[in-house]
């Protein structure tokens, strides 16, 4: 990485480079002030990139076991007390399989209370006809909305949306997905969509609008700057949309991301808390609990209730995965793998709470 980019990296994440990956910490930060209606406090819960792949096998994505892990969350999630609903952050599905896509559907449908889904960039048939595979059937974005439409997507067609969880409390799901790209894995978020959505914001100033998406606004490693070899983590155009986000922090002052594949951190900037979640299907195989209210939030990560024989496969795959490993970390070696974990597991963060 040249020393600008080093640079920028270090002014964006208020964190110092040194001889180990720190998860990003606090920024400045901001206060913004509770929104006006009290809605108490809710409990929700939110899963990510599972990667379905029903003919699958493991590597640093753990595909053989990824229908056993999602069933397992969902029962464990219904013994959760007072859920009132599941954010899915994207990446159901290996790549786009209509097969994949019933049994993600079949699994989740279990859940006792209402789940949210958006698109991730693995969720619809690949632009490269190379990535298709003969036994099964795939699905375009727009049948995939389809697919899961009433978990939600709202009938419109469209990627986005936003839903009334109770007086006070919204939700807002987007959509930065890129389906044509035959090649680029990252995201964009639509012209349209911003002027949607500063227009929900601005009408529902007085509300806590809880947003979700799965590409990131924000880089979580070097390498996610532009130019990086992971920056396609990040949306294409995060700073045009952190500017938004900020303009209005009050109404929004959290955003969940999933995509990034590291255990849940967060970053605060411009009185916006930008949280990342984990995936269910590899290292360190969690998923996350909030409860938020008008002025906090606080969370706890749980693992996925499979055999410690899978997660220590899944450990190791990780460490095996060259692409995976930070750039500065590249080679297997007792002080690079400890910083490796350090950066995907991130325990630090495991369980938190934050003034919002």
């Amino acid at each position: 990485m040249n020393s600008c980019s080093r640079r920028n990296f270090l002014k964006l994440s208020g964190m110092a480079l040194a001889g180990t990956v720190a998860p990003l910490g606090f920024g400045t930060k901001l206060f913004a002030s509770p929104t006006g209606v009290d809605f108490g406090s809710v409990r929700f819960a939110v899963i990510s990139d599972m990667h379905v792949d029903i003919k699958g096998k493991n590597g640093m994505k753990m595909s053989a076991i990824s229908t056993q892990c999602l069933d397992k969350t969902v029962t464990d999630l219904n013994q959760e007390k007072d859920l009132t609903f599941v954010l899915v952050a994207g990446d159901l599905l290996l790549d786009g399989e209509l097969e994949n896509a019933k049994a993600v559907k079949k699994s989740l449908d279990r859940l006792k209370m209402p789940y949210n889904v958006v698109s991730g960039n693995h969720d619809f048939i690949p632009a490269n006809p190379k990535k298709r595979r003969k036994d099964f059937n795939y699905l375009t974005s727009e049948q995939f909305i389809e697919f899961f439409e009433g978990n939600g997507f709202d009938g419109s067609g469209k990627g986005y949306y936003a839903h009334q969880i109770k007086p006070g409390l919204r939700l807002i799901g987007l959509d930065a997905c890129l389906p044509l790209e035959p090649k680029k894995w990252g995201g964009v978020l639509p012209k349209e969509q911003m002027t949607w959505l500063d227009r929900q914001l601005s009408d529902h100033s007085d509300q806590l609008n809880l947003i979700f998406m799965h590409h990131n606004f924000i880089p979580w490693s070097a390498d996610e700057l532009p130019g990086g070899p992971k920056q396609w983590f990040t949306i294409d155009n995060d700073a045009e949309a952190r500017a938004l986000l900020s303009k209005h922090a009050s109404a929004a002052p959290v955003v969940i991301t999933g995509h990034r594949h590291i255990g849940l951190n967060y970053r605060e900037l411009n009185g916006v808390n930008y949280f990342v979640v984990p995936s269910l299907n590899s290292h360190p195989m969690r998923y996350s609990v909030f409860n938020i209210s008008n002025t906090s939030l606080a969370w706890k990560t749980q693992m996925v209730s499979v055999p410690e024989t899978a997660h220590l496969e899944a450990k190791n795959n990780l460490l095996n995965a060259a692409w995976w490993r930070e750039t500065r970390f590249a080679d297997r070696a007792p002080g690079s793998d400890t910083s490796v974990l350090d950066f995907y597991e991130n325990n630090r963060m495991i369980t938190g709470s934050i003034d919002i």
